[in-house]
């Protein structure tokens, strides 16, 4: 729908504007109504309408400074002057600021409705436009912070890519760059991937929307390490930017009715002057952002607390054997207690910083991957959820749980998996036997089917089905042999050779031992 502000100083006009049209069948909503020349822009300051219907004469701002005044605050809108006067100069000049069209009181209805028609066929050739220039300005800031983040992963020295930041926005020599990340925390985002993902989106445009307001250029794109953004600022104004980012947070943690619990940081990176820095910048705020996961204020600023990229913490290397061995046997207890162990060790570290927890998160982690791959275990897209679950974790318990639930998780996947193709040959080998029980068959005969070793088929054939393979073969043979006896067609003879015994008397045996009474005495009990 196309937002509209109505504006005249005689309310029975705005009524009959208001009655006068079918605005929603024509795919128009008004969104505000104004009887002087200063409400009507701050109508259009803060309801951001496609047009704006205003009559030429009213108190505060006559039409032509109301429509000047507007078009400075929102460039893209339209206008349609309604008036009682046939004033041509007065037409030409509005007809300068870009108004649509000039109506005559009284209005008619159908004047009015062709010009709404043919409005908004132009606003939504314009609205498609803008609509494709906002993706590929989109695209753009996305592959300007895509380079960025990767300098900071050490990947590349400062591109074209970043520098063009400066050439693409015209933006003057000098004035001040720098980073920022910010950081919606949301507790147990992961069990809520969906609506993390929408909190993200939302935040995004919160982010875009505040510091277009700001005298500045920037890009900005959603990561998994929050909303980040690369901002430039001709003089650097500390309390317009700390009332902005705060305005960010605010407006990011009203969505309480929908997120419970969450909350916004804001982290800086320094002040450099150069876009060859930027890089430097968001590595800074980076540091910051994941420092939350020890300290919790919801703004950080690398010009007043320097990141000290020099504190890491170090598994111990027996404790990374053991976490590597849990790993290859898909040993969740043993994999949990270790994880405790490692815990308290951690937490006991003085002082504790979020880089510290960084560096044991991907350190078991990486054990963890070591120990998968001695048996071809590798999911990468089992790794790329965990990367993913360290920047949605608000605290070091949040992080230790994801450690807990997400590795063992995967370890009882892998484990069911394995159980799974382990029991396929010998579902292969049951199929086969009783396919074949009627021959002369042979423990060779089933393993050569199935593609095994005679001997290692009968350890792995008694550890799936708790019976020798000559026990489940006498077995399925007796129970074929039961059925065939309750009949009238087959005498004993006949029932031992079409289970596979050619010798009657060892049928006999057999049965009885099985039984507890011989075939013919079992045959006459069903006669």
């Amino acid at each position: 729908m196309l937002r509209v502000v109505l504006a005249d100083d005689e309310k029975k006009v705005l009524l009959l504007m208001r009655k006068l049209i079918d605005w929603e069948g024509l795919g128009f909503e008004i969104v505000g109504m104004a009887s002087d020349g200063i409400s009507a822009l701050d109508q259009v300051r803060e309801k951001k309408p496609h047009l704006l219907v205003t009559d030429i004469r009213m108190p505060g701002y006559d039409g032509i400074d109301l429509i000047r005044q507007a078009k400075q605050i929102q460039p893209g809108l339209h206008f349609i002057i309604v008036s009682g006067y046939r004033q041509f100069e007065y037409a030409q000049n509005a007809l300068k600021y870009g108004v649509e069209g000039y109506l005559l009181k009284p209005l008619k209805q159908e004047e009015m409705v062709d010009l709404l028609i043919s409005l908004k066929e132009k606003m939504g050739e314009e609205a498609a436009i803008e609509y494709r220039l906002k993706k590929s300005s989109e695209r753009e800031q996305e592959r300007i912070i895509d380079t960025l983040m990767t300098e900071v992963r050490g990947g590349v020295r400062t591109s074209s890519t970043v520098r063009s930041f400066d050439l693409e926005r015209g933006l003057p020599e000098g004035g001040s760059y720098f980073a920022a990340v910010i950081k919606p925390n949301i507790p147990s985002a992961a069990e809520n991937q969906d609506g993390f993902r929408a909190m993200q989106k939302h935040a995004l445009e919160i982010v875009r929307q505040e510091l277009g307001q700001m005298d500045c250029g920037f890009v900005a794109s959603a990561r998994r390490e929050g909303i980040v953004a690369a901002v430039y600022t001709p003089e650097y104004q500390p309390v317009e930017v700390k009332r902005c980012f705060t305005k960010i947070r605010k407006e990011i943690e009203k969505q309480r009715d929908l997120f419970w619990g969450i909350r916004a940081a804001v982290c800086l990176g320094s002040r450099q002057s150069t876009t060859e820095k930027l890089s430097v910048s968001l590595k800074e705020a980076i540091w910051l952002c994941i420092d939350g996961l020890c300290h919790t204020p919801n703004w950080r600023d690398a010009e007043a607390e320097t990141p000290d990229f020099s504190l890491h913490y170090t598994l111990d290397g027996a404790q990374k054997r053991r976490f590597q061995e849990a790993a290859a046997c898909l040993n969740t207890e043993q994999y949990a207690e270790e994880l405790e162990d490692s815990y308290r060790a951690v937490m006991s570290m003085q002082p504790l910083w979020g880089q510290m927890l960084e560096d044991w998160f991907r350190q078991i982690l990486t054990a963890v991957r070591y120990g998968l791959q001695q048996d071809g275990s590798a999911d990468e897209q089992f790794y790329q959820r965990m990367e993913d679950g360290l920047w949605q974790c608000t605290n070091a318990q949040e992080l230790l749980r994801l450690l807990q639930d997400g590795v063992s998780g995967e370890l009882n996947r892998l484990r069911r998996e394995r159980s799974q193709r382990e029991a396929r040959p010998i579902t292969d080998a049951k199929h086969f036997i009783q396919q074949h029980y009627q021959e002369s068959l042979r423990l060779e005969d089933v393993s050569n089917a199935v593609g095994f070793n005679a001997t290692y088929f009968s350890a792995m054939f008694k550890k799936e089905t708790g019976q020798n393979f000559m026990d489940y073969l006498t077995e399925l043979r007796m129970n074929k042999a039961k059925e065939l006896l309750c009949g009238d067609e087959c005498s004993v003879q006949d029932v031992a050779e079409q289970v596979g015994y050619r010798d009657l008397k060892y049928f006999s045996r057999l049965f009885k031992k099985t039984t507890g009474i011989s075939p013919s005495d079992y045959k006459k009990l069903y006669r």
